[in-house]
């Protein structure tokens, strides 16, 4: 199967890449392309300002990737990751059976943007929004979503019929995110935080139900300000750890529990990383994370800016061993079990394998 993959190059979805470049290397029967799509503005685009704003900028880089791939030669099937650079290809997907890959659709991002710092805009940009999106969702052949949250919003929200969606989580490495295999002799009760932004994925809160927890010690991974750390809680600040990097898989092997308070999120991608690691979870009840942490079962949820309630489960978590390692092994055989990024992936180029054949055999006898 000739196929080309394009994807953004942003946050989670640059672990997401290299995931399915390593896929595609163990499948000798796709012949592949992957095409990166870069946040930052490059060349002629980087000096015009409408072209800052990122649908745009991927959506015409992803469509002049396409059709500069396909005039050197045909493809069965294309893969889009994500719909905000499928917009303006339309074109291309009616010509190329494709297959649309996203994370979150524009209404789960609506319900969680506050956090972000995005607002929505008047009736009339809301409705062309949702007028364009529709219009690339229905053009795929079939799509892809990360969670179960995505694929209600796409047909309820967008009108895409059940049967083209298909839930695959990305996945993780399953061969680099494992448990550690040496004994910990440490008294304290190691918790792992990993989130770019430290402020939107609830790092203050998880500060502040650390003060008076005593027996824990916190690892932060992040890129941007922490700042000051209350006294008395034990805090590590890394910096400068790339996804998959050599300190970060330490890191998650080391710990004993990994907790990301985000104040709004849609799924992050290292809740699967610590469910591989073996690690019990903690998080808030917000976008699909319920769909990998299962409440009281392999971690917990609490509401999004309560330290209050964060301590509770932490206090439970640190003060009970076999607490920590039954969810723990909760989250082991999850993550085996639906974050396997190597199987996940498969799964996509089986879906573009079958979408391929289907427009073939719905093509009039004489074009085939």
């Amino acid at each position: 199967m000739r196929a080309a993959f394009v994807l953004e190059q942003t946050l989670g979805h640059v672990a997401h890449t290299g995931n399915l470049e390593r896929a595609l290397e163990e499948t000798d029967w796709v012949d592949g392309v992957v095409i990166k799509l870069a946040y930052e503005p490059r060349g002629a685009l980087s000096g015009l300002p409408g072209l800052r704003n990122w649908s745009l900028r991927a959506s015409l880089m992803a469509r002049s990737a396409l059709r500069s791939r396909l005039r050197e030669g045909p493809l069965h099937a294309a893969f889009i990751h994500t719909q905000v650079a499928a917009l303006l290809s339309v074109g291309v997907m009616r010509a190329v059976p494709t297959v649309v890959s996203l994370d979150a659709t524009p209404v789960n991002f609506d319900d969680v943007g506050e956090a972000y710092g995005h607002r929505r805009g008047g009736a009339l940009a809301e409705t062309a929004k949702a007028a364009v999106n529709r219009r690339a969702f229905l053009a795929a052949s079939a799509l892809v979503t990360w969670s179960r949250l995505a694929a209600d919003s796409l047909i309820a929200d967008y009108g895409v019929p059940a049967s083209r969606v298909h839930v695959i989580p990305p996945g993780v490495d399953l061969q680099r995110f494992h448990p550690g295999s040496q004994p910990r002799a440490d008294a304290l009760v190691r918790i792992l935080f990993v989130g770019g932004d430290f402020a939107r994925k609830g790092g203050p809160d998880l500060l502040a139900a650390l003060q008076g927890l005593h027996q824990a010690e916190l690892d932060v991974v992040t890129g941007s300000e922490v700042g000051p750390i209350p006294a008395g809680v034990r805090c590590h600040v890394h910096r400068g750890l790339r996804p998959g990097s050599p300190k970060l898989l330490a890191l998650y092997r080391r710990a004993d529990v990994f907790a990301v308070p985000s104040r709004g999120d849609c799924l992050p991608q290292v809740l699967a990383e610590a469910a591989a690691s073996g690690l019990p979870l903690v998080a808030t009840a917000t976008g699909a994370m319920g769909e990998v942490v299962r409440d009281g079962v392999n971690g917990f949820l609490v509401p999004a800016g309560a330290p209050a309630d964060l301590r509770l489960v932490l206090r439970r978590l640190i003060e009970n061993r076999e607490l920590r390692m039954a969810m723990g092994a909760e989250s082991l055989e999850l993550a085996r079990r639906e974050h396997d990024a190597l199987a996940n992936h498969r799964r996509i180029f089986e879906l573009m394998l079958e979408v391929a054949q289907a427009a073939v055999r719905t093509q009039p006898a004489g074009a085939r």
